[in-house]
């Protein structure tokens, strides 16, 4: 069985079974996972963005520090990167009720017209040290025993389960897990 295969037996299993939200607000820290990610930092800025009453996952950014005057997600940020004309980032997400974690390589660019910047997937990082935090992060969550799982392959709709409250088109393996 593959590690797609098993995320989706997971989901399925755990829709049977019940919710998670109140045990993970009551129960869980959200920085829990800190300690093994924080590891040579230099040159990135660590945004931790875990919030249970919103998602069943910790989130987190990992962003090339370019030295922004303004905090991150301000408007002032917004225009310094605009006017840099991106800005590099990781994009982890530990599932806090299953084994599994999707790691991402992304940028916010300056958009062709608007005032919001927009987000790309990225093969790789133009920024080295992203490059080498990026497999790190990788090698310390599967030495944790977390299994990497790809979201584009979990993005299929679980079968026979209800889904009260949901639209269908919202509901996939991987905003079950992550989400």
């Amino acid at each position: 069985m593959n590690n797609t295969e098993r995320a989706i037996n997971f989901v399925n299993r755990s829709l049977k079974e019940g919710d998670y939200g109140y045990v993970l607000r009551k129960y869980v820290k959200g920085n829990q996972w800190n300690s093994y990610l924080l590891n040579g930092m230099e040159g990135i800025v660590f945004k931790p963005m875990t919030s249970f009453e919103y998602t069943r996952c910790f989130s987190y950014y990992f962003i090339e520090d370019i030295q922004l005057e303004n905090s991150f997600f301000s408007d002032g940020a917004t225009r310094e990167i605009m006017e840099r004309g991106y800005i590099e980032f990781i994009n982890l997400q530990i599932s806090a009720i299953s084994p599994f974690f999707i790691i991402e390589k992304a940028q916010y660019q300056k958009p062709k017209e608007g005032i919001t910047l927009d987000i790309i997937d990225l093969t790789e990082f133009k920024n080295k040290k992203l490059e080498k935090k990026y497999t790190e992060l990788i090698e310390v969550l599967a030495e944790q025993k977390l299994i990497l799982v790809d979201r584009e392959e979990l993005k299929k709709v679980p079968l026979n389960i209800p889904l009260e409250d949901y639209e269908p088109e919202e509901v996939n393996y991987a905003s079950y897990l992550f989400e």
